[in-house]
């Protein structure tokens, strides 16, 4: 998979945008901005433009409380991608080690206090890992990407944007082979 410049900075943004939004978040916005508006207009960058919007004005508590509710109370939405195939189950035990030991034979250092499938975290090794690695990743969680997109879409939220955005990045690298 040869991934383009461009693909890695929307991956890295992502990832920006997908975390629990804490001040750290609120102060980089305007980076952020700042780097989507020198991508070509796409209806990707718009979603990511309308997402960063209302990162912008949206009072931390609210996004804070937007998020929980989103990702971390509701087992469907959750931002953790094995637990889409898996549940609970042995089988996730093994696939979070696996990409574990994924990372670890990379060089990636994972997000202290998360899982090693969380959304944002996953975006962010896809910006550095190597072309064969980032292929084999996006077939593998493309389609829990594109379901989550699908179910934070009919609960109408916010976070439908960004995840819609990873989701069509995905699919467009899957049916390219790229």
């Amino acid at each position: 998979m040869e991934t383009s410049p461009s693909s890695c900075q929307i991956f890295k943004l992502l990832s920006v945008l997908l975390r629990y939004p804490d001040e750290d978040l609120k102060v980089c916005l305007p980076d952020v901005g700042s780097c989507l508006a020198q991508f070509p207009e796409s209806p990707a960058i718009t979603n990511c433009m309308d997402f960063l919007t209302y990162l912008e004005t949206t009072p931390l508590r609210s996004l804070q409380e937007e998020y929980t509710r989103t990702f971390d109370l509701n087992g469907t939405t959750c931002l953790n991608l094995t637990f889409h195939e898996w549940g609970d189950s042995r089988e996730r035990g093994m696939a979070l080690v696996d990409l574990k030991q994924l990372y670890k034979a990379e060089g990636y250092e994972p997000l202290a206090g998360e899982l090693p499938d969380y959304l944002p975290m996953m975006l962010e090794f896809l910006t550095v890992c190597p072309d064969l690695t980032c292929a084999q990743l996006v077939s593998q969680y493309s389609k829990h990407i594109s379901a989550l997109a699908g179910r934070l879409k009919e609960r109408g939220s916010p976070y439908s944007r960004p995840v819609e955005v990873v989701s069509l990045i995905c699919q467009e690298h899957t049916a390219t082979g790229d």
